[in-house]
């Protein structure tokens, strides 16, 4: 291979790897954090749960939240009532 197509690949690599660190989603609680504003938005929403989750003591992730509809009655069940914008439809209140 040429060590200038050695390069180019290089360079991209380095391209993608650092939009794909800029595009990483920021929460802030239940809100994602969108050219500085705060939007509500059912990803935080399930990554909080899950934070919340874990300061009770039970690993569980925001992925896993979202994946398995069960894992996040359970947690809305344990939640608190900061919990119901999230928890709408996972409790019987």
């Amino acid at each position: 291979m040429s060590q200038c197509l050695k390069l180019c690949t290089a360079c991209i690599g380095v391209a993608c790897a650092a939009s794909q660190a800029r595009a990483a989603t920021v929460c802030d609680g239940n809100f994602q954090i969108v050219d500085g504003m705060s939007v509500s938005t059912p990803y935080c929403q399930d990554e909080n749960l899950a934070a919340q989750q874990r300061k009770r003591g039970p690993e569980v992730s925001g992925l896993e939240i979202r994946r398995h509809p069960e894992l996040k009655r359970e947690a809305c069940m344990l939640a608190s009532s900061a919990e119901e914008t999230t928890c709408a439809g996972y409790t019987s209140d």
